[in-house]
Order: structure tokens, then C-alpha cells, then sequence
């Protein structure tokens, strides 16, 4: 239904702006962008204690079947926010000009590759089931955003103020569908023996358990891309300067958010072995969901009206 409202929101701008553009004057715009970008990561799923794992035992039907081996309810395994800095981007535009009323589709396109990975909070979460004394002091576990991509279509609305000065000010509202791509990794690598995996489990180290040997030293990784295609909006205030009769110089301030993405993958290895469930045959699959995508970014261009 929010979709829904959203389409007829945006196509009845479309249709009425569209009855004047006969009257109107068209343009051309360029520019370069600053954005600063700010994102949420978080990867849930099926997740079972390390002691269920059938692949584990050297009989897997020995592998404990109780209520927390059973239990296939899908939790957050992670979630973090990740600051992915400053990057240029650049941007053009085809619009018609009438009055003070503006209306424009736009492209804009912006790329971080700054690789950004952030320490994740596994100890107290109650998703990973008690586990938090497994993972390897050396290397803990953690999510990575990194190559983070963005490139959007919008329609936007402007109002052009008037003010007879050299720099005229102007306000605007956008809105369109944006495509957003990430790498996104997640790792959790367990004690080695002799870092005390098997105390750390509560085990004997004198006689310890099969399925403790082999989860030692083990790791669980998820190595994937996250994309989709999404609607999202801005808002927009800024200042132009006329050059000549056809050009003007314009700068822009912009604030833009793009709504959730969510992809679904199997992960790469499971405590070591092939990415499977518990029960040694159900594929491993995570979500993995970027969130809160959009920030503040500003914007100079040249516009050019025929």
C-alpha cells in the first residue's frame, strides 16, 4: 500500500507539471557532488549452537536434538552503523524552466571505495546463542562494507524564489528509484586448542568431545554482493548566478534517503565446512539488510537553457 501511494504520489506531479512544458523553456544541467553517505549493515538467519552441528560428529547421528537444535527462527546475528566517508559523484540533468517553477529528471551517480569494517557486538547477542566465549581473541567476529554504489534516477520539483540579487535562491523536492550495490562480508572465526576452544565450551580438555576437535579453529564466512533497485527522495535548497543570458552557475545542498536493501544468500563456509544447517543438509542462508542509506551531500554545476 506505501508503494502503491507512493506511484500515484509521483505520477500525479508528472502529469500535471507535464501540461505546462509546452510554455516552458528547456535546460541542461552538469555537476559535481560531495556526498557524505552513512548506512546501517545487519545479517540475520537460522542459527544453531555449535554442539548441534551434525557435520561436526564422526556419527552424525550422535549430534543433541533438543528445543535449541530445533529452533529455525531467523534472528539479527550482527548490526552495525558504518560512516563511508566523503566521495565526489557526479551528476546531469534535462529539465524545462517556466517562471519560477522548475522541473527536472535527473542522474546521479557516486561511488565509495573506501573499505570500512566494524568490530561487531556478538557477546551479549542473544541470536548467536551462548557462543560468545568461542571466537578467536585474534581475529573477532565482524562485518565489512566496502564498495558501496549508488545510482539514482530522480524527478525534481523546484521553486526558483525570484529575489533580484546576483545569487537567486531555490528549494526543491525529488523523488525516484535508485540502484544501490555493496559488498558485504561477515566472519566469525572460533578458538584454536590451543587457545582454550575446548574449555571455553565447557568441555574436558583431557577427553574432549569429537564435535569440539572439529569445531576448533573453525570459521563461518559470508562473502557476498547486496544490490536491488529502490525508491527513494530528497530535499534540495540552493543558490544559481546567472554567467550569460543562456548559463547560469548553480550550487546545491541536498538531503537524500533511500529506502532499505535486502539480499539473501548462502554463506560461503559454515564452522569450516560446506555451508549447511545443523542438521547437516539445509542449505546456510543469511539476509543480509543495508539500512538508513542516504546523508547529506552538496553540489556546483553550470545550467544551460536553449
Amino acid at each position: 500500500m506505501k508503494s502503491l501511494v507512493r506511484i500515484s504520489l509521483f505520477s500525479g506531479i508528472a502529469l500535471v507539471l507535464s501540461a505546462r512544458l509546452a510554455s516552458a523553456d528547456p535546460y541542461v544541467s552538469i555537476g559535481l557532488t560531495f556526498a557524505t553517505d552513512e548506512i546501517g549493515a545487519s545479517t540475520s538467519g537460522i542459527n544453531h549452537p555449535t554442539r548441534c552441528d551434525s557435520v561436526l560428529y564422526t556419527d552424525p547421528s550422535m549430534a543433541p536434538n533438543d528445543a535449541a537444535c530445533t529452533d529455525n527462527s531467523v534472528r539479527a546475528f550482527l548490526s552495525d552503523s558504518f560512516d563511508l566517508g566523503g566521495a565526489f559523484a557526479g551528476s546531469a540533468s534535462l529539465g524545462y524552466d517556466w517562471d519560477r517553477l522548475r522541473i527536472e529528471a535527473e542522474f546521479l551517480s557516486r561511488a565509495h571505495e573506501g573499505r570500512v569494517a566494524v568490530l561487531a557486538g556478538a557477546v551479549d547477542n542473544p541470536a548467536l546463542q551462548g557462543k560468545a566465549t568461542e571466537w578467536s581473541p585474534d581475529d573477532p567476529p565482524y562485518q565489512q562494507v566496502s564498495d558501496f554504489r549508488s545510482s539514482q534516477l530522480f524527478l525534481n520539483v523546484f521553486y526558483d524564489f525570484g529575489i533580484d540579487s546576483a545569487w537567486s535562491p531555490y528549494v526543491g523536492v525529488g523523488a525516484g528509484l535508485a540502484r544501490v550495490q555493496s559488498h558485504y562480508r561477515v566472519s566469525f572465526v572460533r578458538r584454536t586448542l590451543a587457545d582454550g576452544y575446548v574449555e571455553a565450551v565447557g568441555g574436558d580438555p583431557g577427553q574432549p568431545a569429537d564435535w569440539q576437535i572439529a569445531a576448533a579453529g573453525s570459521s563461518s564466512v559470508m562473502n557476498t554482493m547486496v544490490s536491488d533497485e529502490v525508491f527513494g527522495y530528497q530535499v534540495i535548497a540552493g543558490v544559481e548566478r546567472g554567467l550569460t543570458d543562456r548559463t547560469s552557475l548553480f550550487l546545491t545542498l541536498r538531503w537524500s534517503d533511500i529506502d532499505d536493501v535486502s539480499d539473501e544468500d548462502v554463506w560461503d563456509t559454515i564452522r569450516s565446512h560446506r555451508p549447511v544447517q545443523a542438521d547437516g543438509v539445509t542449505p546456510f542462508t543469511g539476509i543480509q539488510d543495508l539500512t538508513d542509506i542516504g546523508g547529506l551531500s552538496a553540489t556546483v554545476g553550470l545550467r544551460y537553457e536553449f
